[in-house]
C-alpha cells in the first residue's frame, strides 16, 4: 500500500500556521486585510492595505475554515470561521441600509488613517454610533466572495448559531440588491455596482438565497431562473475572449461553484455548458483553486487532479511578502505576457494567486506587505474535503472503490493512523454530509489499517471519517457515501471468496470453489453436471441497500437468486447464482455483479 498521494499532515502543519498568523495580524478589524511592514526584514506593522478587497477575501477565508472544520472538526477552526462570519456580518451592520462595505476600520486607529487615504476614491463613511469608518463603492466581485463564503458555511457547519447569522445577513444583503433592482448604491445617492448585465451571478446569489432562506427567496429564483437562465453564457463567453482583467474568471468559478451543484439536476444543464465556455478557456492555466472546484462539482480526473497537487506543493515555495518579480527576458513572450503558465512559485506576488494571470511577466512591490495565504488555505482544505488530500484512504474492505455504503464493511489505510494511542482506545465518528456525526464500530486497528462498520443512518453525499484517540482527532478524510456500493472479497485480489453447493436428487453437498496452502490461494475447479447443478455464494459488501442486481458468469447472465444481507457478520453481503451447465468446461470464468447498474470488482472461478 502506497499512500504518496494522501500526504496531508506535512501540508497541514502550513495550513494551520497560516490560519494562525491570519488571527494574529490580518484581521484587525475582524475582516482580512495585509499589513503592511516597516522594511522587507521587519515584523514591525506599521499600517493596511488592500482594505477595498476585504469582502471579498474574508468570505474566502470563511470558506476555508469551514472546509477545515468539517474536514478535522477542531474547535480553532469554528472559532475562526466565527469571527471571519462576525466580520461580514459587520460589514452590512454599519452601512445602516443592508448594503455590503468593502470593510470597515475602527475609529481612533492608529492604522485608520493610512486605510482611508488608500481608499479615499471608493468613497469613506463613518458610522459614529458604531465606531467604524468604511469603505464604499462595493463592487460585485465583493458581494459574489461574500455570497460564496456563506453558501459553503452553512452547508458544511451543523452550527445553529452561525446558521441564524448566515440566514440574517444573507436575507438582509439579497433583500438591499432586489429591491434596488439589483444593484448596491450608497447612502449618499452615489451609483454602486450593478448585477442587471451578470444573469449568472444574480442567480447564483438568489440560489444561495432560496437554499439558506427558501420561503423568502425560493420563489424569487425561481421565477428569476425562468427570465435569465438562458443567458447565463454570454457574459461567460465574453470574459472567455482573453485574459485581461484576470479575477473574472474567480468570480465565474464561484459563481457556478453553488449556482450548479445546488441546482435540481434536471435543469443542470444549462448552467453546465455555461461553465464550460470558462473552464475550456481556463483549464490549462494551471489554477489550484479552479481545479478543486472543477473537481467539487464534477469529481475525480487523474490529470487535473496531480496537477492540482503539484500546484499546492509549489504553492509552499512562493514568499510570503510583496517581493518584485521580473521575468522578462527570462521565459519566453507573446507581446506583454508570457507564452506558457510561469509555475506557481515563480509569479508576481498578489492577494489571492489564483485569480491573477498566469501569464503576467512582473510585478510586486518592496516586500513590506504580508499576503494573507488564502489562496493556499482554501484550495488545500478543499483538496481534504473533496478526497484528494488525506491523511488515509477509505474504501470497501472488499476491494478498492471511489465510495463506501451505509450498512457496510469499509477499511481505512494510511501511515500511523492511531499515533500514540492503544489499539483497543481506538474510535472512529462519521460526520455525513447533512452534519450528522455518527459513531462507527471499529473491528479491526492497527497502526495501518483499521476496520470497521459505516452505520446504516449516514446520508449519502460526502462524509469525513475521523479517528479518534484519547478523546480527541488524530486523523481525518474524507470519501463519498453512496446508497451502494458494491465491492466482492476475494483470496488474492483476483481469485473469488466464495462457497458452493451441489444439489442432486434432493440433497446439498458442499463443493470446494479454492484451496490455501502456505504460498497461496489457488482455484479448484468445479465440476457442473446437468443432473446436479451447482449454487455458488459470492461474499461483498455495499450492496444490502439496492433495488436491482444482476450478474454474468463467463460473460452470460446469470439469474441473481438472493443478493443482501448475509446474516452471520455485521456489513456482510452476499449474492447467489446457479452455473450454467453451459460453463462446463471453460476452465477460469469471470463472475461480474452489479448493484443497481453500479459494477462490483471482478472475481474468477474454474469451472471443468
Amino acid at each position: 500500500m502506497c499512500w504518496a498521494a494522501f500526504g496531508a499532515a506535512g501540508a497541514e502543519v502550513d495550513a494551520l500556521a497560516l490560519s494562525a498568523n491570519i488571527q494574529a495580524r490580518h484581521m484587525p478589524f475582524g475582516t482580512v486585510l495585509d499589513p503592511f511592514y516597516a522594511s522587507a526584514e521587519s515584523d514591525q506593522i506599521t499600517g493596511y492595505s488592500r482594505c477595498g478587497d476585504s469582502a471579498l477575501w474574508t468570505g474566502h477565508y470563511l470558506a476555508a475554515e469551514s472546509y477545515r472544520y468539517r474536514v478535522t472538526g477542531a474547535p480553532d477552526a469554528l472559532a475562526n470561521a466565527r469571527r471571519a462570519l462576525d466580520g461580514l456580518k459587520g460589514l452590512v451592520d454599519v452601512t445602516g441600509t443592508n448594503l455590503l462595505a468593502r470593510c470597515r476600520v475602527a475609529i481612533g486607529s492608529p492604522f485608520a488613517a493610512g486605510i482611508l487615504r488608500e481608499e479615499a476614491a471608493n468613497g469613506v463613511y463613518t458610522n459614529t454610533a458604531a465606531g467604524f469608518s468604511w469603505i464604499g463603492n462595493t463592487s460585485r466581485d465583493q458581494y459574489c466572495g461574500v455570497v460564496y463564503g456563506l453558501g459553503v458555511a452553512f452547508e458544511l457547519i451543523p452550527d445553529a448559531t452561525m446558521r441564524a447569522v448566515v440566514h440574517d445577513v444573507l436575507t438582509r444583503m439579497v433583500t438591499f440588491l432586489s429591491e434596488n433592482n439589483w444593484s448596491a448604491p450608497m447612502p449618499d445617492g452615489r451609483a454602486g455596482t450593478s448585477f442587471l448585465l451578470r444573469p449568472d451571478e444574480q442567480l447564483a446569489i438568489l440560489q444561495v438565497a432560496r437554499r439558506v432562506n427558501p420561503e423568502r427567496f425560493g420563489a424569487m429564483y425561481e421565477s428569476q431562473r425562468a427570465r435569465l437562465a438562458g443567458s447565463v453564457a454570454a457574459p461567460v463567453a465574453f470574459d472567455s475572449l482573453s485574459t485581461s482583467s484576470y479575477f473574472k474568471f474567480n468570480l465565474i468559478y464561484i459563481t457556478f461553484f453553488h449556482l450548479i451543484r445546488l441546482e435540481e439536476p434536471e435543469s443542470r444543464g444549462t448552467y453546465e455548458r455555461a461553465y464550460a465556455i470558462a473552464r475550456n478557456y481556463t483549464s490549462g492555466h494551471q489554477n489550484a483553486f479552479f481545479n478543486m472546484i472543477d473537481r467539487a462539482l464534477f469529481g475525480p480526473d487523474a490529470r487535473r487532479d496531480a496537477e492540482t497537487l503539484a500546484m499546492l506543493d509549489l504553492w509552499l515555495r512562493r514568499p510570503r511578502r510583496d517581493l518584485f518579480v521580473d521575468l522578462r527576458g527570462k521565459v519566453p513572450v507573446r507581446g506583454d505576457q508570457a507564452c506558457q503558465p510561469i509555475p506557481v512559485d515563480q509569479r508576481t506576488p498578489t492577494d489571492f494567486l489564483w485569480q491573477r494571470s498566469p501569464f503576467q511577466l512582473f510585478g510586486g512591490g518592496t516586500g513590506t506587505i504580508g499576503n494573507a495565504g488564502v489562496d493556499y488555505l482554501l484550495p488545500y482544505w478543499m483538496a481534504r474535503y473533496y478526497g484528494l488530500v488525506g491523511d488515509f484512504q477509505v474504501q470497501p474492505a472488499a476491494a478498492g472503490g471511489p465510495a463506501v455504503a451505509p450498512d457496510s464493511i469499509v477499511s481505512l489505510y494510511g501511515p500511523d493512523l492511531t499515533g500514540q494511542t492503544a489499539l483497543n482506545g481506538i474510535g472512529l465518528r462519521i460526520v455525513d454530509s447533512n452534519g450528522g456525526e455518527w459513531p462507527a464500530p471499529v473491528i479491526y486497528a492497527s497502526p495501518l489499517q483499521i476496520n470497521a462498520i459505516v452505520p446504516a443512518g449516514v446520508a449519502p453525499g460526502r462524509a469525513v471519517f475521523r479517528v479518534i484517540g484519547d478523546g480527541r482527532v488524530l486523523r481525518s478524510a474524507t470519501v463519498a457515501v453512496e446508497p451502494v456500493a458494491p465491492a466482492m472479497f476475494t483470496m488474492n485480489g483476483r481469485l473469488a471468496a466464495a462457497t458452493a453447493v451441489r444439489v442432486s436428487n434432493g440433497v446439498q453437498s458442499a463443493v470446494r470453489v479454492f484451496a490455501c496452502v502456505s504460498t497461496g490461494c489457488v482455484p479448484t475447479p468445479i465440476e457442473l453436471a446437468s443432473e446436479s447443478p451447482v449454487y455458488l455464494t459470492l461474499y461483498g459488501t455495499g450492496f444490502r441497500g439496492r433495488k436491482t442486481a444482476t450478474a454474468t458468469a463467463g460473460g452470460r447472465t446469470v439469474p441473481v437468486l438472493y443478493a443482501g444481507v448475509q446474516p452471520g457478520f455485521p456489513g456482510l453481503d452476499q449474492v447467489n447464482i446457479e452455473l450454467p451447465i453451459a460453463l462446463r468446461g471453460a476452465g477460469e470464468v469471470e463472475i461480474v455483479f452489479a448493484a443497481d447498474e453500479t459494477r462490483a470488482n471482478s472475481v474468477w472461478i474454474s469451472v471443468r
